[in-house]
């Protein structure tokens, strides 16, 4: 019980306007602009023999969020943390969403809207089958992103 006050008493902590609109201006540039170059560069890595690669643009996205996002504040506010986490997924959409688009606009010459829907780049949250390997990298990327997410987290806070 002493936790949720704890937490609750944090909520209510005087946030700087100047800081809030920075961190917020920050936070969504950074995603979108960064994210599509990010997702560019995904791209054309996996049109290579070198896919594996793939994994390393987003923690380059993640440590450049990261970093960048840090010091936009001058005060901590527990805001900052969960909007930051909001932020990295947020990235990593436009990662997939550009990556997407480059792919389709190369092969078919024309960019579906149905590359815009969320629901397509977070499968491994709701399909599941029987497959062993679906399963264990069903796992493995839910890990992942609760990795990234605590992380992040833990990294605005520090």
């Amino acid at each position: 019980m002493h936790f949720f006050r704890n937490l609750a008493s944090k909520f209510k902590e005087p946030m700087s306007k100047h800081d809030r609109k920075r961190f917020l201006l920050e936070g969504f540039l950074g995603a979108v602009i960064f994210g599509s170059f990010m997702g560019a560069v995904d791209y054309f890595i996996l049109t290579t023999n070198l896919a594996f690669l793939s994994l390393f643009t987003f923690i380059v996205f993640y440590t450049f969020m990261t970093r960048r996002l840090y010091r936009s504040f001058s005060f901590y506010h527990i805001w900052y943390s969960i909007l930051a986490v909001v932020f990295v997924l947020l990235g990593d959409y436009f990662i997939n969403v550009f990556g997407h688009a480059l792919y389709f606009y190369q092969t078919v010459g024309k960019i579906p809207l149905a590359i815009f829907n969320p629901i397509i780049y977070y499968r491994f949250l709701y399909v599941w089958s029987a497959d062993a390997m679906v399963i264990l990298l069903n796992i493995v990327s839910i890990i992942v992103y609760i990795f990234i997410c605590v992380m992040t987290y833990i990294q605005m806070k520090r």
